[in-house]
């Protein structure tokens, strides 16, 4: 599995004693759930940069050690004019290069996506808070095909997360707008091709920070993406739209959706022509309740495609493809995809494409 970096405390600016000053942080590398913590040592790379310019102003090397559960920060100390520049601190696995301003995560072509994804925190100092927001933010590239910003929580939300099968689903989507040869997904294929002759209509469900949708927006020309969640995810989704650059011709949109409450009417009156789910199958409880918004989703736009992408964290998942063949929703195609994990393993994230059978014979 994909390790991220959190910021278990957010960083600051302190004086210390003579007037100088130093940026303090707590960091951890925990699993997309927070429920494991990297087993294996990896040397890491802390940079000091200014917002505007993203000039470095300092950097050093940290380590983190196998079997720790978090690591403390230190950097100064610095001048007292610190205190009045912008900065942002971000920490990301060494390369082994020299000193540099902290790259993208690379998401597309070699060496692909990297076992731990680096972290960025919410601006601080100037004239505003010494102490940044408990927010971080990733960065993916490369920039020629994908310059990707997101920002997420660094608490326990779970719904406020970028979760491994979104990733994956990012890559899948570009593979395919890509023409990519190794990957062969027909129906996706057709959907997702440059040259349209009319708009992409694309729904997300439980679209958590919204990186899937957000990153299709930002590869395809008239796309229009309507993200959707809980309440709770709204902020952050709210957050990632207004830094987004989809391309001119698409747009982004979020509104709240309960799979519990009856669809309204704008949704069902709406025409679908893809749905995006990613990794919404890990809570059997809630499963019924997702697949009969798939189901009236479907009813009311009978070609429309679903794309579910699942990293497979409980054997009560299976529930949701008996669920889904119940309910008429015939899977059309099936694809998989590797992620690094620890030790030079990997984890399997499994896609699905579901539709109308008479739709898509």
């Amino acid at each position: 599995m994909v390790y991220y970096i959190r910021f278990l405390k957010t960083p600051k600016i302190q004086k210390l004693k003579g007037g100088s000053l130093s940026v303090s942080a707590l960091i951890c590398i925990a699993t997309d759930l927070g429920d494991a913590f990297l087993a294996q040592d990896v040397d890491l790379l802390v940079t000091l940069t200014l917002k505007d310019s993203e000039k470095v102003l300092h950097q050093e090397p940290l380590s983190w050690k196998a079997g720790k559960r978090e690591l403390p920060i230190l950097l100064g100390p610095f001048h007292p004019q610190l205190s009045q520049h912008i900065i942002i601190l971000s920490v990301s696995a060494a390369d082994g290069r020299k000193p540099r301003s902290p790259s993208l995560d690379s998401l597309l072509g070699n060496p692909g996506v990297p076992l731990v994804i680096s972290g960025w925190s919410a601006p601080f100092g100037g004239p505003g808070s010494l102490v940044a927001e408990k927010l971080v933010e990733r960065r993916f590239g490369p920039k020629d095909c994908l310059n990707l910003r997101i920002w997420e929580e660094t608490g326990n939300s779970i719904a406020r997360h970028i979760w491994d099968a979104a990733i994956a689903s990012v890559i899948y989507l570009q593979q395919i707008s890509a023409g990519d040869s190794a990957v062969k997904a027909p129906l996706l294929e057709t959907l997702l091709q440059p040259e349209r002759s009319a708009p992409l209509r694309v729904i997300e469900l439980g679209s958590g920070c919204g990186i899937v949708g957000i990153a299709l927006a930002e590869m395809l020309s008239q796309c229009s993406v309507l993200l959707t969640d809980l309440p709770e995810a709204e902020e952050i989704v709210t957050q990632n739209i207004a830094v987004a650059k989809p391309t001119h011709s698409s747009n982004l949109e979020y509104r709240v959706l309960d799979w519990d409450e009856p669809l309204t009417d704008d949704l069902c009156n709406n025409s679908v022509d893809l749905i995006l789910v990613s990794d919404c199958t890990y809570n059997a409880d809630s499963l019924p309740a997702l697949v009969s918004v798939l189901g009236r989703l479907v009813q009311t736009s009978s070609d429309a495609v679903i794309l579910v992408a699942l990293k497979r964290r409980h054997e009560s998942e299976v529930v949701f493809f008996d669920l889904m063949q119940s309910s008429g929703l015939f899977n059309l195609h099936h694809d998989s995809m590797q992620l690094p994990s620890q030790h030079d393993q990997f984890d399997q994230i499994e896609f699905y494409c579901y539709g109308n059978k008479t739709r898509h014979p």
